[in-house]
């Protein structure tokens, strides 16, 4: 790939930064009334991406497990051994997640998703084989370094955020008698801890911000394929593209779903995206530039 060539450019931050600032603002008035027209517990497009919007995080540790397996080092065994037995690992780890995470929201046979979620993670191992094949080592090695980084920072300040927040979930609203409305500014703990006691989950009140909608925005790394196959340069804003996309029908469909509100999903996909961009940009900068 063009050794000049940014991952994603500034204007791309810009742009991003620009829409979630308006989503917050917006959802700062409107977050319960859009919630409360929008909420369908049982619409199936909304069951259906609850199971699998989150997919790119699974199968994204798959793709870098396979990554960091294909770009050991040949030469040097105690490390090209210690990488791809991480690497193994990581990929392991991706499978169970894809197999398993679908039955916890999808009321379907667990052997069925079971198969569907080795079916893609076979999928991914075949596609990133291939993309990897005739790549630089170390530029294979990276690009799986910045996947599997921007999953756990993701992951990671989400769920610190959701554990201090326990802002309560747009269906417990519905739902429960005592539940009530937190805007995103206020934390739900005066809330939570009576509502526990009485045997509410504690999963009801991680509504801030959306994990499904971060682990979503991490589809943007098909943006890093043509570091791989340099002659798919042309193809990476489309990649990218397709990315913002599932973004934002994952988002739009955790409101409907009742698990989130506007300004959940405008912050899950901002910490998503800053974690691409900070850690891609950074690991892929041209010599000499800054992000």
């Amino acid at each position: 790939m063009n050794g000049h060539a940014t991952f994603l450019p500034r204007r791309t931050l810009y742009g991003a930064l620009a829409v979630v600032l308006v989503l917050i603002a917006l959802g700062s008035f409107v977050d319960y009334p859009l919630s409360l027209a929008l909420y369908d517990a049982t619409n199936p497009f909304a069951m259906f991406f609850a199971a699998y919007g989150a997919i790119p995080a699974p199968l994204g540790c798959v793709a870098a497990g396979t990554l960091f397996v294909c770009g050991r080092s040949r030469d040097k065994k105690m490390a090209g051994t210690l990488q791809g037995f991480g690497g193994i690992l990581v990929l392991l780890v991706g499978v169970g997640l894809a197999c398993f995470l679908p039955a916890v929201y999808l009321p379907v046979s667990p052997a069925l998703l079971a198969g569907i979620g080795l079916v893609l993670s076979a999928g991914t191992v075949f596609l990133v084989r291939r993309l990897a094949k005739g790549a630089d080592r170390a530029v294979i090695t990276r690009v799986a370094l910045a996947i599997l980084l921007v999953i756990l920072c993701e992951l990671l300040v989400v769920n610190l955020i959701k554990v201090c927040w326990g802002r309560p979930r747009m269906r417990l609203v519905a739902s429960h008698p005592e539940a009530y409305f937190f805007p995103w500014w206020r934390w739900g703990t005066a809330l939570k801890e009576p509502l526990m006691a009485a045997g509410v989950a504690a999963d009801e009140f991680k509504s801030f911000p959306s994990g499904h909608t971060a682990n979503a925005t991490t589809m943007l790394l098909l943006g890093l394929i043509p570091y791989l196959k340099p002659q798919l340069q042309k193809y990476q804003k489309a990649l990218v593209a397709f990315g913002f996309a599932w973004a934002a029908v994952v988002a739009l469909s955790r409101i409907l779903l009742g698990a989130h509100y506007l300004t959940d999903t405008a912050v899950g996909f901002l910490i998503g995206f800053l974690s691409v961009y900070l850690i891609c940009n950074f690991l892929f900068r041209p010599q000499g530039k800054k992000l």
